[in-house]
C-alpha cells in the first residue's frame, strides 16, 4: 500500500511581497491592478503557484484574466480560467500555460479533479451563496486540494459571513492578498500551511 505524503505550503511574507511580477503585469488587460502585495492579490497568488509542480489550478471568475495570469507564475502548471461570460480576457491574453473558458467549471467533464491543487473563487454577485454551493459540491466530489476566497472582508458582510462559517482549517491571508480580505481554506489533510 502507498503511504501517504504530507506536504508543507509555506507563505513565506517577506518572499511574496517581494516577488517580482512584472512580466505578467505587463501582459494584463489592467496592469493599474498589480499593486503591493495587501492592495492587490496577485503575488500571493504567483507564489501559491510555486508550491506545486505539473498540476492544474482552477480560476473561477475569470473577468478579465489578472488571476489566471497571477496562478500561470510557475510555467510547469496549467491554469484553467472560468467565467459565465467573455469580459476580454481570451481575446486579450495569451499565455501558453493558461486556458480561458466560457462555462461552469462544474460542467467540464474533461477535468481531472485528482489533479487540481488549487481553486481559486471570485464569482460575481458577492453574495456568499454560489461559494457555499461550489464548497458543497467539492465535498461531494471528495477533492482534496486548497481553495483561495476573494473578497472575505467587512466590505462584503455575505462573504464575510460564509467565511466565518467554515469549518474547514483557514487563513485569513489579506496581510499578503487582497485588501477586500483573501481566505485560504485547506480541503486537503495531508497538506499543511507554515506562515513565515
Amino acid at each position: 500500500m502507498p503511504t501517504v505524503t504530507e506536504k508543507t505550503i509555506k507563505l513565506d511574507k517577506d518572499a511574496i511581497k517581494s516577488l517580482d511580477i512584472s512580466h505578467l503585469a505587463k501582459q494584463s488587460l489592467n496592469e493599474n491592478d498589480w499593486l503591493t502585495a495587501g492592495q492587490s492579490e496577485y503575488r500571493l497568488y504567483a507564489w501559491l503557484s510555486t508550491q506545486f509542480n505539473n498540476t492544474t489550478i482552477l480560476d473561477v471568475g475569470t473577468r478579465t484574466g489578472g488571476s489566471a495570469l497571477a496562478l500561470s507564475y510557475n510555467e510547469t502548471n496549467n491554469v484553467m480560467s472560468y467565467d459565465l461570460q467573455e469580459q476580454g480576457a481570451s481575446s486579450g491574453i495569451s499565455k501558453s500555460n493558461v486556458q480561458f473558458n466560457i462555462k461552469d467549471f462544474r460542467e467540464d467533464d474533461t477535468l481531472d479533479f485528482d489533479n487540481i491543487s488549487i481553486i481559486m473563487l471570485d464569482v460575481d454577485p458577492h453574495d456568499g451563496v454560489q461559494e457555499e454551493e461550489m464548497f458543497e459540491w467539492l465535498e461531494e466530489k471528495g477533492w482534496k486540494g486548497l481553495v483561495l476566497l476573494d473578497d472575505i472582508g467587512p466590505q462584503w458582510p455575505e462573504i464575510e459571513d460564509f467565511w466565518n462559517r467554515i469549518t474547514y482549517p483557514k487563513i485569513n491571508v489579506t496581510e499578503v492578498g487582497h485588501m477586500s480580505g483573501t481566505g485560504l481554506v485547506n480541503f486537503d489533510e495531508k497538506h499543511s500551511i507554515d506562515w513565515l
